[in-house]
């Protein structure tokens, strides 16, 4: 599981600092098939959740607000959850278009809006053809008709990343490109991340978000494989501290597992994981888990639900999970392989992962 998704992103996501303007923002709005006093809500993520700005009230199809932020910000509009948009809210003029009876609406009236409504637009469009193709899908498609639909699947999977990375591209230079290099990076190669890192201005380097994404990619630097495993201890469900390395002395191959028990895919994929630990724990094959969990009592429970025998950890910091940061982790389930006191893997898992263990144990 992805720290953010794109519906995510689009729900809630983080404020990054850029230098504003001082002069305020101004939002003026028009919106088909809403009634008078009607309200649309401005909201911006505030680290816990959404924080409503102001509640325009509909008159003649029409809405305004005012105000302004320190910083460019992620900003949320939306009517009675029927029409909303993410949008830049920014110290300058801002146009919102909406049509309650169409479900839509979009921000324009400046650079980085105009281009993110244009990405939306390509999105939504690549989206909406895709689910087209699953429509036609049925119980009685022959085996060749499933392996063209299948990749067909993929082409708009690569269709849309693609899309993505021109749009980073075209926009590393500013803020609409900056956010989403640094919200959509567990999505892209090192190399592509690295490639836009360099490109982005001097003064954009310490905004919030891409400082995070520079410290990540050092620390995926200092934790590639071939490198000596970097150490770290937190606390077992028992409320004692374990280290890495006590766990990593006593095993042939050690696997640490990120994971936590709000993860589906996690869930998932551990009775896969439980069958190979039980195959080759006797050889030397050990698992350190490390959850990404917040709730000690969830992470608990799931531990036992889950059958998982091997030593745990956590400093229940969810995201914000130590030994998560050194390791770089931006997605679960995530898993780093150490031999011989060195990382030799990364990011094996499913029909993959008996087979790597059973290599490494040679």
């Amino acid at each position: 599981m992805k720290k953010e998704s794109f519906l995510t992103i689009i729900v809630a996501a983080m404020v990054i600092a850029l230098t504003g303007c001082s002069k305020g923002y101004r939002i003026e709005g028009t919106i088909e098939g809403a009634n008078d006093g009607d309200t649309v809500a401005i909201m911006t993520f505030d680290g816990k959740g959404l924080d409503t700005l102001h509640l325009a009230i509909v008159k003649d199809g029409k809405f305004e607000a005012a105000g302004s932020v320190d910083s460019i910000t992620n900003a949320i509009a939306d009517y009675k959850g029927q029409a909303s948009t993410q949008f830049f809210l920014e110290n300058a003029d801002i146009k919102l278009e909406a049509d309650a009876n169409e479900g839509t609406m979009a921000a324009r009236g400046t650079l980085i809006n105009d281009r993110n409504t244009e990405l939306y637009d390509k999105m939504l469009a690549l989206n909406k053809e895709m689910s087209e193709l699953f429509e036609k899908a049925n119980d009685n498609m022959t085996e060749a008709e499933q392996e063209t639909l299948q990749k067909k699947a993929q082409e708009y999977s690569g269709k849309m990343e693609n899309t993505m990375k021109q749009f980073i591209r075209d926009n590393v230079s500013n803020y609409a490109g900056q956010f989403y290099l640094a919200n959509y990076a567990s999505d892209f190669g090192d190399e592509f991340i690295n490639e836009m890192l360099a490109a982005v201005p001097e003064k954009d380097k310490n905004s919030y978000a891409l400082k995070q994404l520079q410290k990540d990619m050092e620390a995926k630097g200092v934790t590639a494989i071939g490198k000596e495993f970097t150490d770290f201890s937190a606390s077992t469900p028992d409320g004692e501290t374990l280290a890495l390395s006590d766990v990593a002395k006593e095993a042939k191959v050690l696997m640490i597992d990120f994971w936590a028990s709000w993860c589906g895919p996690c869930r998932s994929e551990m009775p896969n994981v439980k069958e190979v630990y039980e195959r080759f724990h006797d050889q030397g094959f050990e698992i350190l888990g490390v959850s990404l969990d917040d709730d000690a009592s969830e992470w608990k429970k799931a531990i036992e639900e889950l059958g998982m025998a091997w030593p745990q950890v956590s400093d229940l910091g969810g995201w914000q999970s130590k030994p998560a940061g050194i390791y770089a982790i931006q997605a679960i389930p995530a898993t780093v392989f150490i031999k011989d006191g060195k990382i030799v893997a990364r990011d094996v898992r499913g029909e993959d992962l008996a087979p790597k263990v059973e290599e490494l144990l040679k």
